[in-house]
């Protein structure tokens, strides 16, 4: 493959993507990124990109120097760590939330240092088809299972926005056939659809689903702080046109 040339004029440095490239075909682990400029600023301020909510793919687009990985099919714990690179060296590491206290339902701020934000240890072990072994304790069978890629994830949002019929989208079950790629040694797609509609324990189910989000590469984003009241509660951080609020107060 010819090596990417980049424009020697550009300032970037590398981030280390939170999912260590797992749900990558070329297993990428890094990416260039462009700092932030004074021209991005036609970007943070277009009312159009506001409105529609891509600012932060159109962003992305702009800031990511390698051309081997479409912004596209960047998975979601990836996008944070960009999105934080960008911010901590545009503005600074402290980023300022608004919370509200539960206990008067007032808005306080609250100031987080985003710069001590962790990786999750990711301790899964691939096997020979680069998937993840578990075992249903109630059903008594091995199953071993994918993490979604940002094209599932995006396939199962338009079963939801398109699904027609009286009932309710099938988006649970789907879900499932997505993420589990055997079952007791069997891959054929049609057994594992049966398996899951009629045989996978409701129990399992959900113990699959807590074992696959607790072990899932990422950054941890939940912040323990105490509320004006002497709550204590735990906020999560969130992303979006709002997460680079510095520029839209000046």
């Amino acid at each position: 493959m010819e090596e990417q040339r980049i424009d020697p004029t550009i300032s970037y440095d590398v981030v280390q993507l939170p999912s260590g490239g797992i749900h990558y075909d070329n297993k990428k682990k890094s990416v260039k990124v462009a700092y932030l400029t004074a021209a991005d600023e036609n970007i943070l301020s277009s009312a159009n990109l506001i409105i529609s909510g891509d600012v932060i793919k159109e962003l992305l687009k702009r800031k990511i120097i390698d051309r081997d990985l479409l912004v596209e099919d960047i998975v979601e714990e990836d996008k944070q760590a960009i999105l934080i690179f960008l911010r901590n060296t545009a503005w600074g590491t402290v980023y300022t939330m608004t919370v509200k206290d539960p206990k008067t339902n007032e808005d306080f701020p609250v100031e987080i240092d985003l710069s001590t934000l962790k990786v999750k240890d990711f301790t899964l072990k691939e096997d020979s088809n680069g998937e993840y072994e578990y075992f249903l304790e109630k059903a008594k069978v091995p199953i071993t299972f994918k993490y979604l890629t940002q094209k599932q994830e995006i396939d199962l949002q338009d079963i939801g926005n398109n699904w027609k019929e009286d009932s309710p989208p099938p988006l649970a079950s789907k879900r499932l056939e997505f993420m589990i790629k055997s079952v007791n040694g069997n891959r054929q797609p049609m057994e594992i659809h049966g398996f899951i509609e009629n045989k996978m324990p409701l129990s399992d189910s959900q113990e699959f689903k807590k074992f696959y989000l607790k072990n899932k590469p990422g950054l941890n984003l939940t912040e323990t702080v105490q509320t004006p009241s002497k709550e204590t509660i735990q906020v999560q951080i969130g992303f979006g046109a709002e997460f680079f609020r510095p520029f839209y107060g000046l």
